[in-house]
């Protein structure tokens, strides 16, 4: 093979290597951007904050968030925010569920659509609790709240 088919090959390909990628890349930007950014709230003690029940609501920044905790001990939290047409949801205790006023919604004690409009499961807020100082933590990603 001749030195200069040798390149113009190389080029050649390396070119159409290049524009697979930006073409890949342009169709799923997502691949480019896996990085996601959270931001941490540390709401308080759960032996302080649960003790007056199994649910709190709290307003953090713009959001308002329901947290469950189940009878295992395990904490839940989920925007108070209807998926439906974006009411306020309130926690019923005694039917386990999240219900919706404007519109008949009912979501089940894991955020799960059961009755009314919505289609779409409450969105859930990621949680953690620190083991030894029984610290609840929310994470939120940067769009939302």
């Amino acid at each position: 093979m001749k030195r200069r088919t040798f390149f113009q090959q190389t080029i050649k390909y390396a070119s159409l290597s290049g524009l697979s990628l930006l073409t890949l890349f342009g169709l799923f930007p997502e691949l480019i951007n896996q990085k996601k950014s959270l931001r941490k709230v540390i709401l308080g003690k759960a032996s302080m904050l649960f003790s007056g029940g199994k649910a709190i609501v709290r307003k953090v920044n713009d959001e308002t968030v329901i947290i469950l905790q189940k009878d295992t001990g395990d904490i839940e939290a989920f925007s108070a925010k209807c998926t439906h047409a974006g009411c306020m949801v309130e926690w019923k205790e005694t039917q386990h569920a999240f219900l919706c006023k404007c519109h008949g919604g009912v979501f089940n004690e894991k955020g799960d659509p059961i009755a009314g409009p919505p289609k779409k499961p409450l969105n859930k807020i990621q949680v953690d609790i620190r083991k030894y100082s029984d610290e609840i933590i929310l994470y939120f990603d940067d769009k939302s709240a």
